[in-house]
């Protein structure tokens, strides 16, 4: 009998090692927030935004409140998060190309060379690493959906997607594919129906257009926030918050219903922050496009409920720099050795590198002088510890985050060591990350 029984359960150790073994690689769906304070969500502490869905994604994951953008800027942003570079290396510093002097993005006949322009802005990517051609060369069916500025996406490592890139025919930052999450999730559900079908691994990039102006969410949730805010603009935009929520929470259960969510892992972030301007519907006030907290800061997560033990990590700096590298390794494929950004799942590696770096240039980029690091800066940021240093061709600031996590007291005339210390982890970065270009 003895022998029987131990017979039975080699049997069955063998059967399941051989289940184990047949697991495919995960799906990943990644979350992009567009233009949201790191503050905002139900899950950092909002005493009035509601976001259920993604607060029960970051309890359920690896979450680090000290997350940083690579630039406060969106195109910019989005290329660092693809290609695991940051805009001085890969070119791409801002959202659109400065045009010759006389020319007009506007005029019908200047609309050629507005065009010419915009596809050399695009070109560089088509030689940059792509995290999502390499998940496409390893199999995965791969989604875009939302904001994209390259061009087509066809022609950046995704099989299938709704935005066409086409300058010629006002593609610029998403074009149709801009509707994801306002105006309809059926897209994606189709693409899962069809991975799913093919028994494909599937990578979806979800870059919803939202909270992103106009802030211009359904009535039933303006009307919510319109009791509560201090203003019609901040109740306007609090509902765009909640409704970038609801699209998750929508992912989330259709994924759930075709039993694919346990074999799903997801990543989220923002691409820059915001603050709302409470005299101007969609418009800002100090954050996008600024090197301040409220403009590079947000929240980044990554859940893989019931494979990655839940996380919450208040003091270790994460960068979206990391993305990239952190979906390959998640997938089990090795990263370009180009890719710098650590693996978001392992929070000691990132506590032991302890800093993260910000670029900041200008919204329009002089195409022809790409090779100069130095052409249209505005700021750059490292963050060390709870130091945090920027540099602007007019000077240099100074904060102590522990302290001031608004960054609003400069202590650079307190502290010049301070300042000469962070300047040259500034240079050495720069130094080993030279334009690739």
């Amino acid at each position: 009998m003895t022998r029987i029984y131990l017979t039975i359960c080699c049997s069955l150790l063998s059967v399941m090692s051989a289940t184990v073994g047949l697991a495919g690689p995960p799906n990943v769906v990644f979350l992009l927030s567009d233009d949201q304070s790191w503050t905002d969500y139900g899950f950092m502490g909002h005493p009035e935004i509601q976001t259920p869905n993604l607060d029960r994604l970051a309890k359920a994951g690896v979450l680090y409140e000290r997350g940083y953008v690579t630039a406060p800027l969106c195109r910019p942003s989005l290329a660092s998060l693809v290609t695991g570079l940051y805009p001085h290396e890969t070119g791409i510093r801002g959202n659109d190309p400065l045009l010759p002097k006389g020319i007009s993005r506007k005029a019908v006949d200047d609309k050629t060379v507005s065009i010419e322009y915009r596809n050399r802005m695009t070109a560089p990517m088509n030689n940059l690493p792509s995290f999502i051609k390499t998940l496409k060369e390893n199999g995965y069916a791969t989604l875009q959906t939302g904001k994209w500025w390259e061009g087509n996406p066809l022609d950046h490592g995704f099989t299938d997607a709704m935005t066409h890139g086409d300058h010629r025919r006002g593609g610029r930052h998403g074009d149709v594919g801009l509707k994801i999450g306002r105006q309809t999730m059926q897209p994606l559900y189709d693409f899962v129906d069809k991975a799913d079908a093919a028994e494909q691994p599937f990578f979806i990039w979800y870059g919803v257009f939202l909270p992103h102006a106009p802030h211009n969410a359904p009535d039933r949730l303006f009307e919510k926030y319109e009791k509560v805010a201090p203003n019609e603009p901040t109740a306007r935009y609090w509902a765009n918050v909640e409704w970038l929520d609801e699209g998750c929470g929508q992912i989330v259960e259709y994924l759930k219903s075709k039993e694919l969510y346990e074999d799903t892992i997801f990543v989220y972030t923002c691409d820059n922050g915001w603050v709302q301007n409470p005299n101007r519907m969609n418009a800002s006030i100090r954050s996008k496009r600024e090197p301040v907290e409220a403009g590079i800061r947000t929240p980044i997560f990554i859940t893989h409920e019931g494979t990655l033990s839940p996380q919450r990590d208040s003091e270790t700096l994460a960068s979206n720099i990391d993305i990239a590298t952190t979906i390959l390794h998640a997938c089990g494929i090795q990263p370009p050795e180009s890719m710098t950004g650590l693996d978001l799942r392992d929070p000691e590696q990132l506590q032991k590198r302890d800093r993260v770096y910000v670029d900041v240039y200008e919204h329009d980029s002089d195409l022809d002088k790409l090779e100069d690091l130095q052409d249209g800066l505005e700021a750059r940021v490292v963050i060390d510890g709870w130091n945090k240093l920027i540099v602007r061709p007019s000077g240099n600031e100074l904060y102590d985050l522990k302290q001031d996590p608004d960054d609003r007291r400069d202590l650079a005339s307190k502290d010049p060591a301070k300042v000469t210390q962070l300047s040259k982890l500034i240079d050495a970065w720069l130094a080993a990350t030279p334009s690739r270009r």
